[in-house]
């Protein structure tokens, strides 16, 4: 598959996360410092949806539990040795945003 167009930027919250489907995946994305991350959408802990959480930094904050996910690894702080969740590079091409779900980092 290639990178196909899953949202405009104009349709990101300010500070908070978008929910999208790709290829039966449900996808975060989240705009911290004009750049544009996607990652997996629900907390390993309880399967709340991380867009829904709130933004600390590149850190998205579990509104179910608390817990704190980086955007840039996938990881909670401290959790070097867990499995980070998953995550895709981003093309932004003019207000489209673009990831190829087949190319998950």
């Amino acid at each position: 598959m290639a990178f196909e167009r899953v949202a405009g930027i104009s349709d990101l919250p300010k500070h908070g996360g978008l929910r999208v489907e790709v290829g039966g995946r449900e996808i975060g994305l989240w705009q911290v410092g004009g750049r544009v991350y996607a990652m997996e959408n629900l907390c390993p802990h309880a399967g709340f949806p991380l867009h829904e959480g709130g933004l600390e930094g590149t850190f998205v904050v579990c509104a179910g539990h608390g817990w704190a996910f980086d955007l840039e690894t996938g990881l909670a702080p401290g959790e070097v040795d867990e499995e980070p969740l998953c995550r895709w590079p981003v093309r932004v091409e003019g207000d489209d945003i673009l990831i190829d779900p087949d190319l998950p980092l």
